[in-house]
C-alpha cells in the first residue's frame, strides 16, 4: 500500500465522537434515547415487525396458549426454535411443564385471536377456537404455519424465559401470516423490484 493511500485509509477510519457525524455521511433516522426508559425503548422495539404467533400446550386440565411475537429459529441441525415467555405471565409456567408445545402462525383470517390469548384465564382460551392434536398437541386450525416441539431446554433470563424446543412436525398452510408492527396488525404484500431470496436465510451469506 502506497504512503497516500495508506493515509487516505487511516483518514476514511479515524474515530468520530460520539453523536457526530463526517461532512456528508449519513445521520439516524430518528432522536436518541435513553432505553432506561420503558415507553422509548417499547417503542423503538414496535418497529421490529414480527409475526404474531400463539404458543399453545396441552395440560391435565385442558389446552392453553398465550399469544407470543418473540420467537425464532435457533438450529436448522437438529431443527429446533425458541420462544420467549414473560416469567409472571399466567400460562409460562403451564408451557414450561408440559414436556411439548406448539407455535401457531396466526393468518391474516385469525386477527380476532391475537387479543383472544393474550388475556383471561389461559383455559378458556380455547372455548370456541377450532384446533387438532398433533402429538398430542393442541394445533390451531387454519394457521398460516405450525410448529410442534418437544421442549429441550428453559432458560430464565432477566424477566423472561426461553423456552427452547426441537422440530417434531410442520406445517404450512395457504393463508399469509399476521404481522405486529407500531403495536398494530398488518398484512403483507410484496414489495415492487425486490427480487426473490431464493429461500436462503440472511444469515447464511455471512
Amino acid at each position: 500500500m502506497s504512503e497516500l493511500t495508506a493515509r487516505q485509509s487511516r483518514q476514511r477510519t479515524r474515530a468520530v465522537p460520539d453523536g457526530l457525524t463526517e461532512p456528508g455521511e449519513a445521520r439516524p433516522g430518528g432522536e436518541w434515547a435513553d432505553p432506561s426508559d420503558g415507553s422509548s425503548f417499547r417503542r423503538t422495539m414496535s418497529r421490529f415487525a414480527t409475526c404474531v404467533t400463539v404458543t399453545t400446550a396441552a395440560t391435565p386440565q385442558g389446552p392453553v396458549g398465550c399469544t407470543t411475537t418473540a420467537v425464532l429459529s435457533l438450529s436448522a441441525d437438529p431443527p429446533a426454535l425458541l420462544v420467549s415467555l414473560s416469567t409472571a405471565g399466567r400460562t409460562c409456567a403451564k408451557l414450561l411443564s408440559a414436556g411439548a408445545f406448539a407455535v401457531n402462525v396466526l393468518s391474516e383470517e385469525q386477527p380476532d385471536l391475537v387479543g383472544r390469548f393474550a388475556t383471561g384465564d389461559p383455559y378458556e382460551r380455547f372455548a370456541g377456537v377450532p384446533y387438532v392434536r398433533r402429538h398430542g398437541v393442541p394445533v390451531l386450525a387454519e394457521a398460516s404455519a405450525s410448529v410442534v416441539c418437544a421442549v429441550r431446554e428453559t432458560v430464565p433470563v432477566l424477566d423472561h424465559t426461553l423456552l427452547i424446543g426441537t422440530v417434531q412436525s410442520l406445517s404450512t398452510g395457504p393463508c399469509r401470516p399476521l404481522v405486529l408492527l407500531d403495536h398494530r396488525l398488518h398484512t403483507l404484500a410484496l414489495a415492487d423490484g425486490v427480487p426473490p431470496s431464493g429461500g436462503r436465510r440472511p444469515e447464511e451469506d455471512g
